[in-house]
């Protein structure tokens, strides 16, 4: 029991270091934190729960689940930051963690399943994105809860296999209406090729009668009452824009990427367990390719063998799914991570019980990386403009104390054989690191571009301004911290359009500073990336030519 709580303590302390540490005290980030947090926030002020608005216009790309939550915990909370937009998603995240932990724990012992809840909460993308406001963390929530819960049906008893198999559709429900198909597709993908594995075809037959119909009471009423609401709209831009073209095509949101981008994300989002994965996976495949047959029974596999067959077809679903996609992302894969982690946690078990030298190796080259990098930055003064290097400093401060002694810890444990400890190590190592230089790594990025567009904002929201941009982009941290309804983002060329504005009162114009060369007009505030600019008389000559 002892060691048992320990566990349980180094669990919590990941999760309080990895992910509730400093949670509200960077700035939201462009452009989809921003946005969605201004969505939700529009969304409780207006009354409105059912239509989606963003910028004062119709937003048809996303079900509203999202949005629900964030007005839930807003009220809640009461008020609209950083830390309440963030928490909820964060606190999500928990509810699959128990039903992971509980499950490993079920089909071996605690200690897998402490080992692959740590691989989850540590692995870079997973720690990096489930701690902004997002739909793609929300997603993940479901979409796993719902699968966990379909992969409980086979190791719980008769009683309580209805219960699960409720909990199945009710989750995918929930995650269809979180972010669309996606939802939908990954667990019902995973139900049917393991119904053809594992040949359980009565079993699914039985209770997916009243799981489709629980289902579809959660996905129906929203999406008929848009329908009926908005007829030839909403079934333009939410089924066939977003949800058909974006899947057949990048053309929607032009994110054209090759179908590896997903296997090259994984393989710096997995880190640090990518140092273990990838050794074991090798020689894993050489293994195979020296037995001739095969053939697998898997109806006669072990719980621990059925659950890690169960894990992989879900794996290679979702991977299947998002590859196949026009449309890519980082952010998408997310919904992969817990049923890699628990592969992972395997590995690391077997690791434990039993040396590997391939690992081994893999580990210490690991943390002769670290300790490499620790050094480097020693050097970024020479390398980065004053300006930047003082947003860069703090960082270069905590990565070289906690580094260095992490690091330097985790190679003599390697040599020393001692592999448990080495996890322990790293996991905290992870966790801490992730806590510490998450505000500081977000705050440097924010100096390429998003300080200047917080400062005007708050700048129009002091003076009651009104804003509008120039081939910016859209940009919604403009939106968000300004409090606007409505912010004008111009992304062609107009300067027609560009003279009407100039000459508004009370109103700021936002142009990115490589665009001044080209425009006839004066700067009035000079950002890093972007300027507030005013009217010359060039530029009424100008829009005479044009």
């Amino acid at each position: 029991m002892k060691k048992d709580f320990i566990l349980y303590l180094i669990l919590t302390l990941i999760l309080l270091c990895g992910y509730f540490l400093f949670l509200g005290s960077y700035p939201l980030l462009d452009v989809d934190e921003t946005r969605y947090v201004d969505m939700a926030r529009s969304m409780l002020k207006s009354g409105d729960f059912l239509t989606l608005y963003l910028n004062g216009d119709y937003f048809f790309e996303k079900p509203p689940l999202y949005f629900w939550i964030e007005c839930f915990a807003f009220k809640i909370f009461g008020g609209t930051n950083e830390l309440t937009a963030r928490l909820p998603i964060v606190l999500l995240s928990l509810l699959p963690l128990g039903l992971l932990f509980g499950i490993c724990k079920k089909v071996k012992d605690i200690r897998y399943a402490f080992i692959t809840c740590a691989v989850l909460l540590t692995s870079l993308e997973y720690i990096l994105i489930t701690k902004i406001a997002i739909l793609d963390s929300v997603l993940t929530s479901f979409v796993s809860s719902a699968v966990l819960c379909y992969f409980y049906t086979f190791f719980t008893n008769e009683k309580n296999k209805k219960i699960f198999w409720c909990l199945t559709y009710i989750f995918t429900g929930l995650a269809l209406m979180a972010k669309g198909i996606p939802g939908f597709v990954i667990p019902a993908g995973t139900i049917a090729v393991s119904t053809i594995l594992f040949k359980t075809y009565r079993e699914t037959f039985k209770y997916s009668f009243f799981g489709i119909i629980l289902f579809l009471v959660i996905v129906l009423p929203w999406h008929i009452l848009m329908l009926k609401t908005y007829p030839g709209l909403f079934f333009e831009e939410y089924i066939y824009k977003h949800h058909i073209l974006r899947f057949l095509g990048s053309d929607v949101i032009h994110r054209s990427q090759p179908w590896y981008f997903y296997l090259l994300t994984l393989l710096w989002g997995l880190f640090p367990h990518i140092f273990l994965f990838l050794p074991e996976f090798f020689t894993g495949i050489a293994r195979k390719l020296k037995i001739r047959d095969f053939r697998f029974n898997f109806c006669q596999a072990d719980n621990l063998e059925k659950f890690l067959i169960l894990n992989t077809v879900t794996v290679l679903i979702t991977l299947l799914f998002f590859s196949s996609s026009g449309a890519k992302l980082i952010t998408y894969i997310l919904p992969i991570y817990p049923f890699i982690a628990v592969i992972i946690g395997d590995i690391w078990m077997k690791y434990m019980e039993q040396d590997n030298k391939a690992i081994k190796t893999s580990l210490i080259i690991m943390n002769a990386i670290f300790l490499s990098g620790a050094f480097a930055v020693c050097f970024a003064k020479f390398v980065l403009p004053a300006s930047v290097y003082k947003d860069f400093f703090p960082i270069q401060i905590i990565s070289f104390i906690l580094i260095v002694p992490f690091a330097s810890l985790n190679l003599l444990l390697i040599l020393r054989n001692k592999r448990f400890e080495n996890f322990i190590s790293t996991i905290i190592f992870i966790s801490v690191l992730s806590g510490c230089l998450t505000p500081f790594v977000y705050k440097f990025d924010y100096s390429y571009g998003q300080d200047d567009l917080m400062k005007f904002a708050k700048l129009a929201k002091e003076n009651n301004y009104t804003i509008s941009t120039y081939k910016t982009g859209k940009k919604y941290s403009l939106l968000y911290y300004s409090n606007l309804q409505h912010v004008n983002f111009q992304t062609d060329d107009d300067l027609m359009w560009l003279g009407k504005e100039l000459d508004k009162e009370n109103h700021l114009v936002i142009t990115r500073n490589k665009e001044l060369e080209n425009l006839p007009v004066k700067v009035k505030i000079k950002g890093i990336k972007y300027s507030v600019i005013e009217k010359t008389e060039n530029i009424m000559q100008s829009t005479k030519e044009q």
